[in-house]
């Protein structure tokens, strides 16, 4: 899971346990993230699409904010033919400013229409909705068995 909110992450990964029997690897940022996928293979990558350039720690403030971090990231993964299923968990519902602004269902058809192999599609996160457990579920389904491997 490549995701810079704790809470959000914590979130995510409490509730992937109660569906799958899964070990979650956890990256902070961009940076971070394309290390681990290419470092290792994965069943599948759970990516947020909002995230700082590296890792955020008490001596780096992690780079310029990345709009299109998620984006970015598949696209390294399309570079470097690396195919594992990805799904954005996102918490906005627009990304970017001014003509490069696109809204979440924008983002989505683009991924699809860039990424048909592996992009497996959105969730919309909020902490105060319930909707995004049964989103990522079906989405999950599509790659594992219920209590099956993950990463």
């Amino acid at each position: 899971m490549i995701e810079d909110d704790e809470d959000k992450r914590n979130r995510i990964s409490d509730f992937i346990a109660t569906i799958i029997t899964a070990e979650i690897k956890e990256a902070r940022s961009l940076q971070s993230g394309l290390q681990a996928i290419i470092a290792e293979t994965h069943d599948v990558v759970i990516l947020d699409m909002t995230m700082p350039t590296f890792d955020i720690t008490s001596e780096e403030g992690g780079g310029r904010p990345q709009a299109y971090a998620g984006r970015e990231l598949l696209r390294h993964m399309k570079r470097r033919n690396i195919n594992t299923p990805a799904i954005v968990v996102t918490q906005f519902d627009r990304f970017g400013q001014g003509p490069n602004s696109l809204t979440l269902e924008e983002l989505n058809k683009d991924l699809h229409a860039s990424h048909p192999g592996h992009y497996l599609g959105t969730v919309y996160y909020s902490v105060t909705l319930d909707g995004w457990q049964d989103a990522l579920s079906r989405l999950l389904s599509k790659v594992t068995t219920k209590k099956g491997p993950t990463q």
